[in-house]
């Protein structure tokens, strides 16, 4: 879609602060975007206090570390996964992957987290 060309997220549910190139729906109980990665990313290691996260992956390949386990969790297209609350995790897409994400309750509640050598070096490993 045009409003990804020039972003790697954009929002279709929630109750945004910040202006969206999609049309959007508000709504404080839920979130739903679209992440699209154009090429390798490694997003910042965070954890959410009080949102659920489930990822649906449309296209491409994507990789969880959960910080609590070591436990890497892959996932391809078509598959759909949950970070629960609570769970510190990292995690790492290849170019070209498009996830929708839903997030409940639909609230900003992200904490960017230290990790350790270990984390930042397989963040650094491209998938």
């Amino acid at each position: 879609h045009q409003s990804l060309i020039h972003n790697d997220r954009q929002y279709l549910v929630g109750n945004l602060r910040g202006a969206q190139a999609l049309q959007h729906i508000h709504d404080e109980n839920i979130e739903v975007g679209i992440s699209l990665y154009k090429e390798f990313k490694a997003d910042i290691p965070h954890i959410h206090s009080e949102v659920t996260e489930y990822q649906f992956i449309l296209d491409g390949y994507s990789e969880i570390k959960n910080l609590i386990t070591n436990e890497v969790i892959q996932l391809n297209e078509g598959d759909f996964y949950i970070v629960y609350k609570g769970t510190p995790y990292a995690q790492k897409s290849s170019g070209n992957t498009k996830i929708i994400f839903f997030k409940y309750p639909g609230m900003n509640d992200k904490k960017i987290i230290e990790v350790d050598e270990e984390t930042k070096e397989w963040l650094k490993i491209e998938i």
